[in-house]
């Protein structure tokens, strides 16, 4: 597999596994069609730590 198709088929499975209220990426597809977020963001039930990733931190180097 290349490293473009590698890139293009991560990007495509983090647009299925990131909320987008929240922005964690979990390990496991999201049902965006039905509910529109993560469990926790429609109905609050906390989602478990060790089923998603933290998101991306904000670049704040200063070079």
């Amino acid at each position: 597999m290349t490293l473009a198709k590698e890139a293009a088929l991560d990007a495509a499975m983090a647009a299925r596994q990131s909320c987008c209220t929240c922005r964690r990426r979990y390990f496991h597809c999201i049902p965006l069609q039905t509910l529109g977020a993560c469990l926790e963001c429609y109905d609050g039930r906390p989602a478990d730590p060790a089923s998603y990733t933290a998101p991306p931190a904000p670049h704040l180097l200063a070079a």
